[in-house]
């Protein structure tokens, strides 16, 4: 959540994570934190704008799919709150790349953007 500029008090966190955890274990998947990161974060951008960010780390990629080693350079290096190699990591293995290591990033970003 500090990586995403989100200040929550532990009680905030706990109240998500009690409101999403359907089996009562103390943990959230990804799409369950996606889902609530959601309502606290105040998106102003598209799909569209969302999709053309990725677009420019495609590299080789086909279009609408990202490496993973390309996305993890992505997120290491670029932005004001850079991710360490650990948290990329953990970021992009939540994404389920397919077998030849690619995200398609075009079908997730309409999925956790409810298009």
């Amino acid at each position: 959540m500090d990586t995403l500029g989100i200040d929550a008090t532990p009680e905030e966190i706990d109240l998500m994570i009690n409101e999403i955890d359907q089996d009562s274990n103390g943990e959230i998947d990804f799409e369950e934190f996606v889902a609530v990161m959601s309502r606290k974060v105040n998106a102003t951008y598209t799909s569209d704008q969302v999709k053309n960010a990725f677009k420019i780390f495609e590299s080789a990629a086909p279009p609408g799919h990202i490496k993973v080693d390309d996305l993890i350079k992505s997120l290491t290096t670029y932005g004001t709150e850079k991710l360490t190699e650990e948290q990329a990591q953990e970021l992009v293995s939540q994404l389920e790349p397919d077998v030849n290591g690619l995200i398609n990033y075009s079908e997730y970003v309409d999925m956790m953007m409810h298009e």
